[in-house]
């Protein structure tokens, strides 16, 4: 890989470190792997050392400090302040950077030929590459913005301009409370079987293609059809049941065609109901590049390679979830079954998650849907002013009472709500009391 070292740039920049010693903070933007001769990793690591002990950079106390068996001597390094350009060293550092990054890269693909040639299973050979490559490009070496000015620069910019701040829910409580859907967030909304957290997931992704906003949901659950029928439902008002028995009226027909000619002409949702592992969905987001993803549910996604546990597997598929919001710059919402003990409790905490308590950690926002029982139905009752005849009435059309618990929002504060859930219509109605 001789086009991707630059020996020259290298011994450049050693050399600019020696002659001018005000340069020495630069050493923290430098690594020894980012080096291809193995004198110049070893002056870098004693230069680094020197300027950590606020010591002199200067030729003879490199030597004295270099062991005797480097074979590095003093005319080396006097050749090295000879080859200073202490005005380029900014750009002399960028592209040792940028020779680095393409050298990891091409071995990174060398091992993915070799990957592919030993027969290995391609779901888990593509896995790791991607990890790797992802890696790569994050601690990547590009130039670097961590610096508190670059920090303060960009917050002055966001605070300085008209664009839009996040996502909004749609729903009304969520905002109010977490603001809305932000980048680099992972939003975890749960709830035990059949109290509605696909339809709240539903019900955002329909608000965000309200604002314009490409969504790619994840199903797990149900084909995408089924999914695009409930959107229908949402929208219409004509049954999931009678789409799938097909007993339709001249206005349902009317009604379904209207709402799937708004869906086509916005080309804003998209369902997916095949990816089943993270590198599968890493690859459909570079591909796609949405501005939400949705995953239903995490605990129906396939962990590649075998851990033996299924607390471990989980774990593992929310940071990998997590480190999806970081490493694309977007926001996403993972849903959750709970517990088959909190079927009567009111969820709060890390308690409740199925099979691992690292998807509460993990999130920056945690989202529970509960229907009220027993105490916590008499309160709730009380607090929205109506009777329990007429609630235990509407239950039986499918119309519930449910309580929507912010239980965990790093940025601001938690809390609950009761809501209206209607479910013939898979919709979640603020009730305003």
């Amino acid at each position: 890989m001789k086009n991707f070292e630059a020996i020259n740039i290298e011994q450049s920049i050693l050399g600019s470190f020696i002659v001018d010693e005000s340069l020495g903070y630069k050493l923290d933007e430098l690594r020894d792997d980012m080096f291809t001769v193995s004198y110049n990793k070893h002056i870098l690591n004693t230069m680094k050392y020197l300027h950590k002990e606020k010591m002199s950079l200067d030729i003879q106390t490199i030597s004295a400090k270099i062991s005797e068996d480097s074979g590095i001597n003093v005319s080396y390094l006097s050749n090295l302040a000879a080859m200073s350009q202490c005005l380029s060293i900014d750009t002399h550092i960028g592209i040792l950077k940028d020779k680095y990054l393409r050298r990891e890269i091409i071995k990174n693909c060398t091992s993915l030929f070799q990957a592919l040639g030993d027969e290995g299973e391609i779901n888990s050979i593509i896995y790791n590459f991607d990890n790797r490559m992802q890696k790569i490009l994050n601690e990547g070496y590009v130039e670097n913005d961590d610096s508190v000015t670059s920090i303060c620069e960009r917050i002055l910019d966001f605070l300085g301009n008209n664009e839009e701040i996040g996502i909004r829910f749609g729903v009304k409580f969520l905002d109010d409370i977490i603001g809305g859907l932000f980048k680099g967030e992972l939003t975890t909304i749960a709830a035990r079987s059949g109290v509605g957290k696909t339809a709240l997931a539903l019900q955002i992704m329909l608000n965000c293609m309200e604002q314009k906003k490409k969504v790619l949901f994840i199903s797990r659950e149900m084909s995408n059809e089924q999914v695009f029928m409930r959107n229908i439902t949402k929208r219409t008002g004509v049954s999931t049941k009678s789409m799938k028995n097909k007993d339709l009226d001249e206005e349902s027909w009317q009604s379904i065609l209207r709402v799937m000619a708004d869906f086509n002409s916005s080309n804003l949702i998209y369902i997916n109901d095949r990816i089943s592992t993270i590198s599968a969905l890493r690859k459909r987001i570079r591909t796609l590049k949405p501005d939400l993803v949705i995953v239903d549910y995490i605990q129906l996604m396939s962990v590649e390679g075998n851990m033996q546990n299924r607390e471990r597997e989980v774990a593992t598929l929310s940071r990998e979830l997590k480190n999806i919001t970081l490493d694309f710059d977007i926001p996403l919402i993972q849903l959750s079954q709970l517990n088959d003990e909190m079927k009567d409790l009111r969820p709060w905490g890390e308690r409740p998650m199925r099979d691992s308590k690292a998807i509460f950690h993990d999130s920056n926002n945690v989202v529970y849907i509960h229907e009220p029982v027993f105490g916590d139905f008499d309160e709730a009752i009380k607090d929205i002013n109506k009777s329990k005849e007429s609630i235990l009435g509407a239950k039986k059309k499918g119309v519930k009472l449910v309580d929507l618990i912010v239980a965990k929002c790093r940025d601001g504060e938690t809390g609950f709500r009761h809501y209206c859930y209607n479910g013939p219509r898979l919709h979640f109605q603020y009730i305003n009391y």
